[in-house]
């Protein structure tokens, strides 16, 4: 997860978001992103809680693409190049959520919308890090027919010295120029087919509907002693807790549970914990995930001693 926030609710049309510290909300953001058309249009649903309310519409999330499109030729540059340049106009002086389950997409892919987060400026000026595995995410999750440079150079120029957006946005406009040339200067200026979308509307892929209840920042009395223990899964010897309503698994350093094989995908699947249930899914990973060696399609429940496999990683889930 983001180490912003936390998930309250989600929805195909809605979302809401609760800020892990209240002392972190800058309600200053809320005026600029309400002016920006590239924002999700979002109010302060409660102050008290800093819980936050976006509304998404029917936009789907950049994840989604990724998992149901292949781009072709010169696509993947069209879309990324509007994704990232987008995506330097708003964070310009807004922190924004860098990650593919919170970037929206229109459901023919040709515009984004971003979620903006109202934390206070210390929080998100120095991104550096941030963006390089933001770059490293795209390139995962990116795929292509053809324009297979595209993710090879994602990989390449994180580790550059002087890493900036702006320069990988150079240099993927230079790129395209040299493995799709436009005869002459004018035409490279006006390209024709720049605007990147899809004869059919894409959709979500997942069902995105998540609840939790809202973490109160009041103070309370301890009248007993909590004996309930949370779920957990058993990976090599180690216990990981599902202490939260969504669990991210995977290679990246975003992620819940972190596994280290190359075999796993940056984010390989979710785990979410509602109502005392909980239910694993697979975010489209390239080695799969396995419940009982049942490979996972669609959301699947969970129970005690089932054995899961993100890739060649084993664990067991243990209901408490």
């Amino acid at each position: 997860m983001q180490e912003w926030v936390r998930v309250v609710f989600r929805s195909d049309h809605l979302l809401q978001l609760q800020l892990k510290d209240p002392s972190w909300l800058d309600v200053s953001v809320f005026p600029k992103a309400e002016v920006d058309e590239l924002c999700v249009r979002c109010v302060l649903h409660d102050e008290k809680n800093a819980v936050i309310s976006y509304t998404v519409d029917s936009m789907i999330t950049l994840h989604d693409v990724f998992a149901q499109h292949i781009f072709e030729k010169e696509e993947g540059y069209c879309f990324l190049l509007k994704l990232m340049d987008d995506m330097m106009a708003v964070n310009r002086n807004k922190p924004v959520l860098f990650d593919p389950d919170f970037v929206f997409v229109a459901p023919f892919g040709d515009a984004f919308r971003f979620i903006v987060v109202p934390v206070k400026t210390e929080l998100w000026m120095e991104q550096k890090e941030r963006m390089q595995n933001w770059i490293k995410t795209l390139s995962s999750l990116f795929q292509t027919t053809t324009a297979f440079e595209i993710p090879g150079y994602l990989m390449k120029v994180i580790d550059a010295p002087e890493f900036s957006l702006p320069d990988v946005i150079l240099g993927l406009k230079n790129m395209r120029q040299r493995y799709y040339p436009v005869r002459y200067a004018f035409f490279f200026r006006r390209r024709t087919n720049d605007i990147f979308r899809v004869q059919e509307p894409m959709h979500h892929l997942y069902d995105t509907k998540t609840e939790a209840p809202v973490q109160s920042t009041e103070k309370t009395q301890i009248i007993g002693t909590l004996d309930k223990q949370s779920a957990y899964l058993e990976i090599n010897g180690e216990r990981y807790d599902l202490i939260s309503e969504w669990i991210l698994v995977g290679r990246a350093m975003s992620c819940d549970i972190r596994l280290n094989s190359t075999g796993v995908s940056l984010k390989h699947a979710k785990i979410l914990c509602q109502n005392d249930r909980c239910y694993i899914q697979d975010l489209k990973s390239k080695n799969g995930t396995y419940l009982n060696e049942k490979k996972v399609i669609r959301r699947m429940r969970l129970k005690e001693g089932m054995k899961i496999r993100f890739a060649d990683v084993e664990g067991i889930f243990h209901e408490s």
